[in-house]
């Protein structure tokens, strides 16, 4: 079996060539980088490869997960290298591309939890409401200015949001803010959504806020991002949890890990245990 690179797209010339060079230096085993899109291919052009190589940011990772699930492969590592690279943060990734291939021959396989929205798997961050409309607000051309493309997105998210309409059954609220699951910990560029998620746990994270918390959502968000959102109670939600069921009763941009779907209706999100192999540095 071999390793296969999965490369952003968007990576920039010289970035690939590093890339190829530390592939080169730091890996012993067959290897192949892929040509084009993960999403081109289906699961006999990848029957040959055992371990995944992710070579960008949250929504490279999706592309190569949610490929990966459908062959035998588990193997996974990580190599930040996108515009926000939030699980990589979550997984306290850290060093250049070399470091982090030769730690990662150098790791044992470690278990990994794997996530399910419906029939399609993420393993950062799922959202409904302000935080999914400022991802879909976050244009390829403002993506270029980096993290600070969040920035941007949420000012303009500002003057065109509404709460989002989602039935969920022992929750007396129906129209929301944020409606946030999360297996990792940071989203939008470095946002500490959940600082305690641990995609290790066998467990997701739900954070829900209610239509009320809108007229003060900047505020709002600062006191999350402080870690202060404890100073708001009202229409506040937190729980762990290994299912959820949820119904969206309006069409909503939904986030998974960075990239942009529109539904509506019934919602099943779980956790998958143990699912991945980890291979990589991590100070989880």
């Amino acid at each position: 079996m071999k390793t296969l690179f999965i490369l952003n797209p968007r990576l920039k010339p010289e970035k690939k060539k590093e890339v190829e060079n530390a592939a080169k230096t730091c890996l012993n085993e067959d290897y192949d980088f892929l040509k084009g899109n993960i999403c081109d291919y289906d699961a006999r052009a990848l029957k040959d490869y055992d371990h995944f190589v992710a070579v960008g940011g949250d929504g490279t990772i999706f592309a190569a997960v949610n490929a990966m699930m459908e062959t035998s492969a588990r193997k996974l590592t990580i190599v930040p290298a996108g515009s926000g690279n939030d699980f990589a943060r979550s997984l306290g990734i850290k060093g250049d591309i070399f470091t982090i291939l030769k730690e990662a021959k150098e790791a044992a396989p470690r278990p990994m939890d794997l996530a399910m929205w419906n029939d399609r798997y993420f393993i950062n961050i799922a959202s409904v409401g302000f935080d999914a409309d400022v991802n879909a607000n976050n244009s390829d051309s403002m993506k270029r200015f980096g993290p600070f493309s969040y920035t941007l997105s949420v000012v303009k998210t500002l003057f065109t949001y509404r709460a989002r309409a989602i039935e969920k059954e022992g929750i007396p609220l129906t129209r929301w803010t944020l409606f946030t699951i999360g297996n990792g910990g940071y989203y939008g560029g470095g946002f500490p959504i959940f600082p305690k998620a641990s995609p290790f746990s066998g467990e997701l994270l739900f954070l829900g806020a209610g239509k009320s918390r809108l007229k003060f959502i900047l505020p709002f968000l600062i006191c999350l991002f402080a870690g202060k959102d404890h100073l708001w109670k009202k229409d506040m939600v937190r729980q762990s949890f290994q299912s959820m069921e949820f119904t969206l009763l309006e069409e909503a941009n939904v986030n998974l890990d960075g990239e942009n779907f529109r539904e509506k209706g019934p919602v099943t999100v779980r956790v998958l245990p143990k699912e991945l192999l980890y291979v990589g540095p991590s100070n989880q």
